[in-house]
Formats: structure tokens, C-alpha cells, sequence
């Protein structure tokens, strides 16, 4: 053993040494077997663990868990969030990149992010998918200067995402002008689709305005003058359109002179140049004019438009004119405006995801009736400064969904105060935007407007998802039935329900109205009294999963209707994921789920969360050692959380090792005795 040991001391002292000369020995340890790289990889840098990956991978290495080593060196604690990290590397040089660029110090105490040879910041900057900027405008002004041009060149191929994030933006030229060239590089050339924007009540309102404007593809004349010359735009491209056989060139910047004797005409009454529709002109075939500093500008050209199979990442500010028919004006990804002869196309942000606030409520009206472009919208917040803004929303949205080109699919609006019952915002809502397939309402209703009249039902919807968290009181249930019954298209139904009655009757529509439904989610529904349309809508549907989470379902009759529960999941042939977390389960209701994987047929379920259902130990070692008997057909995975094992450990680990020998096992340290205390002291 000793000898052991000892060999593996020098294996690692070898290991060492290698990583320390990698700027000299790497194409040789890219020739070494995969068991020696694989001894190496602990020790590399994160410079030359980077370089390594591809070789790494052709080998059949992974480097997942070295890099969530690091991360766990540096950062200390795992990211927040339910979502599991599926990329640790492109995590941790994500977080180096925004640590670096806001100079704050992690290397200091950890050589492995160090090496003279190498930029931090320019291999985080390839890494980087969500770019935040946040607290003050210090990274923003970094990125815009001539030193970091190269970096902002990579983030812009790079970053799809861009969170401001308690922003507080001053009103200071330099920060303002940083602030417009970034979001025009980012936005108007770049690849971001998203936009977020959380918790920035401290940034001054013009700024707010701004990004929202740049972002729905606009380019006002005073921000033209704080952008100056932007040398992505300035630069020619000679990229040819394979699809169209076109040659693309980048727009130029207007000279002053002509933009300023365009101020008057191209402007509305805000003095924000809107995207005009696409018109053709005569002479378009000479309209293109070469200036003495060789930019292009284009008088009154009809431009066709830019197809799907062109990359979001390129830089296409203008098109060469074309002497073809009119195209239709369809949904794209750009936006037209005419800057005084200039004919531009700006890409616009696809996603928005806003906290509302009494400067964003107006800017929004103005902006949602033009952006075709966008697909998904995302309300969050509870400042409405009126009870009507949110309809004054829903409004914009209207004229939005009118135009045949418009995008809008997907609509989640939460923790706002609504002017009306939520069933009767929701009819109005699709009776507005017949073509939305994904709607996600949580409402905080007003007490006086709880009682509104019924609305009509619109005559067809395409929803194929739906998510809803009613109040804490009676809802007009025939009405929400009535939507259910034309939403044909339903796959997706998720409700959060504290109501005591209406639900068998939901469940016994559902099986009529919606055949397409393949998941289901009830969240604090009372299921206790109508247990016989439970068991017939699992009989009764094609369901995949089906969620039943803190619905009291075994509140009466446990033991039959445990039975009668697993004959109905084991004669379905499509539910693989079974969620009953939070219903009192307990070990004699766990040992009879054991029988879902025993006889003929068995269940196809790959997925069972039984977590917080007061599942002791010596119940969880007779659960494993049943499944021990019938083995599950496919790999299960079961997750155990919340379930009070801490008060046998030493049985609670006996089970956790036999389930794991049939089971892939989610658990955790849970503290059932602090849990208890937590819930006791706010009774």
C-alpha cells in the first residue's frame, strides 16, 4: 500500500512539473495517452484546461468535474437556482470574464488563473452567453474604449442574453455615450435576442427609454450623435448572400450636415425615428452613392429581406438595392428607418423580459405595436402606477397581434396587480392575441374588481401551453372551462389552485376537450373529494407526466386509492414521470408504490419525486429492498428530498445503497428537527 502510495505521489509530482512547462511540452501532451491526460487535467491552468478540451474529448475525457472544482476554489458555493448547470467551463469563464472586466481580484490567491501568455478576459469573453451589467456603468465604458475593441468584437458573436440588473446608469456623457455604442454593437450587429431588465427603479428614466428603443431596433438622431463613428458599421463587407446571390455591405454613419437637415422630417412627435415599411423608389439601381471617406449611404432604395439562413451574429446594416418586385413586409428580425435618405436595417431583441415600472409601462404602449419582430414577452413586478397600465399594455399588444407579420408566441405576465378577475383578463387577453401558444398568468387581484361579468369566449386559440396561479378565492370556473374546450392545441396545463371544488369536473373536461395534453401540473389543489376522476383521467389520457403536488390525495381511503392509483399508472403506456411530492405518502403508501415496477405489466415511469412526504428510513430500506426483488425496467430516477431520514442515519444510508444499485437518487441533507422548529415558530 505504502508502495501504492508512493507511486501515485510521483505520477502527481510529474503531473505537476508538465503543467508548469505546457508553453513548451503542450503538443507533446496532446499525444499522451488518455489515462496520463487524465492525471494531468487536475493540475492544468485554466488557460491550457481549455486549450486541452477537444483532445480531452477525442479521447473520451471529460473536464466537468475540474472545472466545477475550480469554481467551488473560487466562487465557494453553487450557483443559485433550480436548473442544474449543464456547462461548468462555460459557467465559471463567464463569471471570470465579469469579475475581470469590473477588476475585481480572484487570482491573487490562485495561481491556476494566472499566465502571463494568456488574456483572462479575452478567454472569458468567448464563454460569455449572458452578458449583466450591473450597479454602475464602469464595465460598460471599459468595453467601449479602442483597448477592449477586440473583446467586444468576440461578445458580440458570443452574448445572446443581456441583463441589466440593478442598474443605476448616471447621466454622465462619457458613461451615456458607452452605454449606446455597447447596446448598438451588442444589439443592432451582434447575436443578443434577449433583454432583461430587473430591479433598475435607480436608473435615471432616459436611459431605461433608451434601451428599450435600441432594443425594439430604433435609432433616434441624438443617439446617433452620442454613438460618433461606429467602426462596424463603418467598415465594408464584401459577404456575399448565398441564398440570394446579393452582395451585403455594412451601413455607413450619415455626415452631420445631412443628418441634421433630416431632423424635422423624419421624426414624430416624440422625435423617434419609427421603422418605415420597405418602399421601393425609382432609379434603385444607382441609388447607392459612394462617399469621399468611401461610406455608403442609399436614397430612397427598396432593400429585400434577409432570410433565416442569414448567421444573427453578422454585421448587416444595409443591403445592396435591388430592382425586383416589392417584397411583402414580413416578420425579421430588423428594423427599417430613414435617417434623410438613409435606408438602414437594425436587428431587434427577439425576448424581452422587463420589471415594469412607471417609466417602462409608457415607453412599452409606444414601442409594442411596431416590434413585429418580437416573440416573447415577459412581465414581472408590482408598481403599476394605475390600476388600468396593464391593460393600456394589453392594448399595444392588440395592434401588435393585428399586424399579419408580428411574432408575438409567448406571454407570461407575474406578481402584478390586474384590474379584473383573472379568468376574465385571460378571455380578454386571447380574444387580443388569438395566436399566442404559450400563457403564463399570476395575478395579486384587486378586492373591489373581484366580481366582473363574463366575457366572450374567443371562437379559436392557439395555446398549446398554459400556466395560471389563481387567487385565494372563488374564480369563475365555467368560464375557464370554456377556454379549455377551445384550446384544442393544449400539450401544457399547469395550475396553482388553493379552491376546494371544480376540480373533477376540470379533470372530466380535460379528458373530452383536450387529447393533445401530455403533461399536467396541479400545485395545492384539494383532490381529497373527487379521487374517482382522478383515477379516470389517468385511465383516460395519453399523458407523459402528470404532477400532483400538494393535492391532499391521500387525505381519505389511502390504501385503496394507493391501489386503485398504481393499477391506473401501470395501464397507462405513455406516463413516464410520476410527481406526488408534498402528500403525505409515508412509508406504508411508499412500500405500495413499490408494486408499480412488479407484475405484468409493469409501469413505464423513469421519474417518481415522492420528496416531503414523511418518509422515515426503515420505510425507504423496505421500499429498496423490494425494488431489489422486481428491479424497475428502466433506469428510475427517484428523488427523496425533504423526507425526514436524518433520524436514522445509519438505516436512512443502509437504503440509499441498495436504491442506488437500481435507481439513480436525488437526496439531500435535510434537517427535518430545524424544519420542524422553523414551521413551529411562525404557527
Amino acid at each position: 500500500m505504502a508502495n501504492e502510495d508512493k507511486a501515485q505521489s510521483l505520477v502527481q509530482l510529474c503531473a505537476k512539473s508538465v503543467c508548469k512547462d505546457m508553453g513548451r511540452l503542450e503538443q507533446q501532451v496532446w499525444d499522451l495517452p488518455a489515462s496520463l491526460i487524465e492525471e494531468l487535467l487536475p493540475f492544468l491552468n485554466i488557460f491550457y484546461l481549455e486549450r486541452i478540451e477537444e483532445v480531452a474529448v477525442r479521447k473520451g475525457l471529460s473536464t466537468t468535474s475540474v472545472w466545477l472544482r475550480i469554481w467551488m476554489e473560487v466562487v465557494k458555493y453553487k450557483p443559485l437556482g433550480s436548473k442544474p448547470v449543464k456547462d461548468w467551463r462555460q459557467k465559471f469563464l463567464e463569471y471570470l470574464f465579469h469579475c475581470v472586466l469590473l477588476r475585481k481580484s480572484l487570482a491573487e490567491d490562485n495561481p491556476r488563473l494566472q499566465d502571463p501568455r494568456f488574456s483572462a478576459l479575452t478567454l472569458g469573453a468567448r464563454y460569455v452567453q449572458r452578458l449583466t451589467l450591473s450597479s454602475h456603468p464602469y464595465g460598460a465604458v471599459r468595453l467601449a474604449t479602442d483597448e477592449l475593441r477586440p473583446i467586444l468584437e468576440i461578445l458580440q458573436g458570443t452574448v445572446t442574453q443581456l441583463k441589466l440588473h440593478h442598474f443605476s446608469q448616471r447621466s454622465h456623457e462619457a458613461s451615456m455615450k458607452s452605454m449606446t455604442l455597447l447596446l448598438h454593437r451588442l444589439i443592432h450587429h451582434g447575436s443578443v435576442h434577449t433583454l432583461t431588465i430587473i430591479n433598475c427603479d435607480k436608473a435615471i428614466p432616459f436611459i431605461l427609454i433608451r434601451v428599450l428603443r435600441m432594443s425594439a431596433g430604433q435609432l433616434d438622431l441624438e443617439m446617433r450623435e452620442d454613438l460618433g463613428v461606429c467602426f462596424c458599421c463603418d467598415r465594408e463587407s464584401d459577404v456575399k448572400l448565398q441564398s440570394h446571390g446579393l452582395q451585403r455591405r455594412c451601413c455607413a454613419q450619415q455626415e452631420k450636415e445631412t443628418v441634421a437637415t433630416t431632423k424635422d422630417s423624419g421624426k414624430n412627435s416624440s422625435g423617434v425615428l419609427q421603422p418605415l415599411p420597405l418602399q421601393e423608389g425609382k432609379g434603385a439601381a444607382n441609388s447607392c452613392k459612394r462617399l469621399s471617406d468611401n461610406r455608403f449611404y442609399t436614397t430612397h432604395a427598396k432593400w429585400p429581406r434577409l432570410e433565416q439562413g442569414v448567421e444573427a451574429g453578422e454585421c448587416f446594416n444595409t443591403l445592396e438595392p435591388s430592382t425586383e418586385g416589392t417584397p411583402s413586409h414580413t416578420a425579421t428580425p430588423q428594423s427599417s428607418q430613414d435617417l434623410g435618405g438613409e435606408r438602414i436595417l437594425f436587428r431587434s431583441i427577439t425576448a424581452l423580459e422587463v420589471d415594469l415600472s412607471s417609466t417602462i409601462i409608457p415607453e412599452l404602449q409606444a414601442l409594442l405595436p411596431s416590434w413585429v419582430s418580437l416573440c416573447s414577452l415577459d412581465l414581472f413586478g408590482n408598481r403599476f402606477s394605475e390600476k388600468s397600465d396593464l391593460l393600456k399594455v394589453v392594448a399595444a399588444l392588440r395592434s401588435l397581434c393585428k399586424r399579419p407579420e408580428g411574432s408575438i408566441s409567448a406571454l407570461s405576465i407575474d406578481s402584478v396587480f390586474c384590474p379584473m378577475p383573472i379568468t376574465a383578463f385571460m378571455v380578454n387577453l386571447l380574444s387580443t392575441c388569438p395566436k399566442l401558444e404559450t400563457l403564463s398568468l399570476n395575478f395579486d387581484v384587486e378586492e373591489e374588481d373581484r366580481l366582473s361579468p363574463p366575457q366572450p369566449i374567443p371562437i379559436d386559440i392557439s395555446l398549446t401551453k398554459l400556466q395560471v396561479v389563481f387567487p385565494d378565492d372563488p374564480i369563475q370556473l365555467q368560464v375557464f372551462l370554456s377556454v379549455l374546450r377551445i384550446a384544442q392545441s393544449l400539450q401544457h396545463l399547469h395550475l396553482s389552485w388553493t379552491s376546494n371544488q371544480g376540480f373533477g369536473t376540470l379533470l372530466l373536461t380535460l379528458i373530452e376537450s383536450n387529447p393533445n395534453l401530455c403533461w399536467l401540473t396541479l400545485k395545492g389543489a384539494n383532490l381529497s373529494a373527487c379521487q374517482k376522476e382522478v383515477i379516470c383521467f389517468l385511465k383516460n389520457s395519453s399523458l407523459q407526466g402528470v404532477d400532483f403536488t400538494d393535492c391532499r390525495l391521500f387525505e381519505k381511503n389511502k390504501v385503496e386509492f394507493l391501489g386503485k392509483l398504481v393499477d391506473a399508472v401501470k395501464g397507462s403506456k405513455t406516463l413516464k414521470f410520476l410527481h406526488l411530492s408534498k402528500n403525505r405518502l409515508g412509508n406504508k403508501g411508499l412500500v405500495t408504490l413499490a408494486e408499480l415496477f412488479s407484475g405484468n405489466p409493469t409501469s413505464q415511469i423513469e421519474h417518481l419525486n415522492i420528496s416531503a412526504n414523511c418518509i422515515l428510513p426503515d420505510g425507504l430500506l423496505e421500499f429498496g429492498r423490494l425494488l431489489e426483488q422486481q428491479p424497475p425496467s428502466s433506469r428510475l430516477l427517484l428523488d427523496l428530498r425533504q423526507n425526514p431520514l436524518d433520524r436514522d442515519p445509519g438505516t436512512a444510508q443502509q437504503a440509499m445503497e441498495l436504491l442506488r444499485r437500481r435507481c439513480q437518487v436525488v437526496g439531500d441533507l435535510w434537517n427535518s428537527r430545524a424544519a420542524f422548529a422553523d414551521y413551529a415558530s411562525v404557527m
